[in-house]
């Protein structure tokens, strides 16, 4: 469908010129053998599923890069589950010179034509599709659909999708994790007679390994005695005793329960290894704990700062200044992160190398979405194990030797070498009225083993080879090329900048002279010859804080 040698035919407008997709960001082989692959694929949808951490945001955005440089599309659309997803995409993307304006809301209409596209969540999306629809027809677009599976959380999101860019140019769909279990299609996947999706192009945990795109992960289940009354009725277990569905459900928030003593031995743990894997190597090592809700999450960063020496940086779902904080986090060498939802899927940090699993969640999507925080590698050290540590539920465990079994395939791949129904219990059910259910008291947690190949070093060293240079060496980030941040000021940057200090300069001017805001913005907006400040190009909203600048300094 997509060779790099068309252009556009007909009246679609051609747009500005790209630089060249820069030397110091190859592809990694999968991402070239991806791209032939949808240079060669004869629809305008195309399914890339690659592991977490794989590197599928850049795929995507050379993808654009490559169709905007051709002028096969004049515009992209990037649709993703949050806004903080959408605003990383923005800040990815203008490294390689597309602007992209993030979760731009829909009643702004379409982007300014300074800006390649928008990056927006299916929720918006969903919301107004005809403004997307329109949008789509006006330009030639693509669109990047991040971990499609979204568009079945509501059959309208799914709809509203396909309603709004069934008539796109392409469609790149990009997924880390598996498809969806229930009866949910995703729009413009193919599925085979036993209803399982098919993609278009694969890139797995083991090719990741032996590849050295990815990192290992050990699991460390811990088991212990827990004590509940459910029922109106005592009980009593560890993760070993066999239980009814429901009370293994309450036996596992017993566990998570923030004040027992389980929890507090999981976090010491936690922090003793994150420790371990500071002095070996990696001084700017982090930590994440994934919570259950917000309540748990405060609860659990309480009790871990003691712990750790230092408060965790608490991070909640969309809420005001989380993209800040994650950023900030990601580039510092604070030692814990503590989140729900926030960092579950698609967030890159990194440096973190020990987690703590602290939710009862225990769908295999969720649980490998995790897992895909702690793989991404970084330049140093050599050595580049990370560790979940987690409740040694039933299911959890064999979610991990799912992953385990994946990783002894990798050794099997290496040179040289020779569905349990889906519990989610994500809810929150620390108590119920009445006779239910009420988490009295966790024992002390006891490592049940590590879910771990026993060959796992072979394919994956320990040692790193420069130690003492390492150590003399100062600290510093240990994020690759492609994960710092642009040395030039993205567009939706500098819009934001402007747009905040227009809101200034019309609030001095209006304070000085007595007129409205209103009458100020529209003076001003007539002079730019704009219809409102949503839809000014950077240079329009450059020349009307000049107007206002001279108006009140001269």
């Amino acid at each position: 469908m997509y060779d790099a040698s068309q252009h556009l035919i007909g009246g679609g407008a051609r747009t500005r010129s790209l630089p060249d997709w820069p030397d110091a960001r190859p592809l990694r082989s999968w991402q070239e053998e991806a791209t032939e692959a949808v240079r060669a694929h004869a629809a305008n949808s195309f399914l890339a599923s690659a592991t977490p951490a794989a590197g599928k945001t850049t795929f995507g955005l050379h993808i654009a890069h490559r169709m905007l440089s051709a002028g096969f599309v004049s515009r992209v659309v990037v649709a993703g589950p949050t806004t903080h997803i959408c605003r990383q995409w923005a800040a990815d993307a203008s490294r390689y010179g597309i602007d992209l304006e993030p979760n731009r809301p829909n009643s702004d209409g379409p982007e300014s034509t300074d800006f390649h596209g928008v990056a927006v969540t299916y929720q918006t999306i969903a919301a107004g599709p005809e403004t997307h629809r329109l949008a789509a027809e006006r330009r030639p677009t693509l669109l990047i659909a991040d971990e499609p599976h979204h568009m079945g959380d509501q059959a309208a999101w799914g709809l509203q999708t396909r309603r709004a860019f069934d008539g796109a140019r392409f469609r790149l769909l990009l997924s880390g994790t598996p498809f969806r279990s229930d009866n949910s299609a995703i729009p413009w996947v193919s599925y085979d007679e036993d209803g399982l999706s098919q993609a278009d192009y694969v890139y797995g945990y083991p090719q990741a390994l032996v590849e050295r795109v990815c990192r290992p992960i050990t699991f460390l289940p811990y088991d212990g005695e827990m004590e509940w009354v459910s029922d109106g009725r005592l009980r009593s277990a560890d993760f070993e005793l066999v239980l009814p569905a429901a009370e293994a459900a309450r036996r596992l928030r017993t566990a998570l329960s923030p004040e027992g003593e389980w929890m507090g031995e999981v976090l010491r743990d936690g922090d003793a290894r994150l420790s371990e894997v500071r002095a070996d190597g990696h001084p700017e090592a982090g930590g994440l704990v994934i919570a259950s809700d917000q309540d748990h999450a405060r609860e659990i960063a309480a009790r871990l700062g003691p712990i750790a020496g230092e408060q965790p940086e608490l991070v909640m779902s969309d809420e005001p200044g989380a993209s800040r904080r994650i950023a900030e986090f990601a580039a510092s060498d604070r030692r814990w992160l503590v989140s729900v939802l926030m960092v579950s899927e698609g967030v890159d940090i990194p440096r973190l190398r020990v987690g703590v699993y602290a939710t009862a969640a225990r769908t295999e999507l969720f649980f490998r979405q995790v897992v895909g925080r702690f793989i991404r590698t970084t330049p140093r050290p050599r050595r580049q194990m990370s560790y979940l540590l987690m409740p040694a539920d039933s299911r959890l465990k064999a979610l991990a030797h799912e992953i385990e079994a994946e990783r002894r395939h990798a050794l099997d791949l290496s040179p040289g070498a020779e569905e349990d129904e889906e519990i989610d219990d994500s809810a929150p059910e620390r108590r119920e009225p009445g006779n239910g259910f009420a988490a009295l008291s966790s024992g002390d947690a006891e490592l049940a083993g590590a879910i771990m190949s026993e060959t796992t070093l072979q394919l994956f060293p320990t040692e790193d080879p420069a130690p003492a240079a390492r150590k003399a060496a100062p600290a510093r980030s240990t994020a690759a090329p492609e994960d710092r941040e642009p040395e030039r000021e993205s567009a939706y940057a500098a819009r934001e900048r402007m747009r905040a200090e227009r809101a200034r300069l019309v609030a001095d001017v209006a304070r000085r002279s007595g007129r409205s805001h209103r009458e100020i913005q529209a003076r001003i907006n007539r002079e730019t010859r704009v219809r409102s400040v949503a839809k000014a190009t950077i240079e329009q909203l450059e020349r009307g804080n000049e107007l206002l600048r001279r108006e009140l300094w001269g």
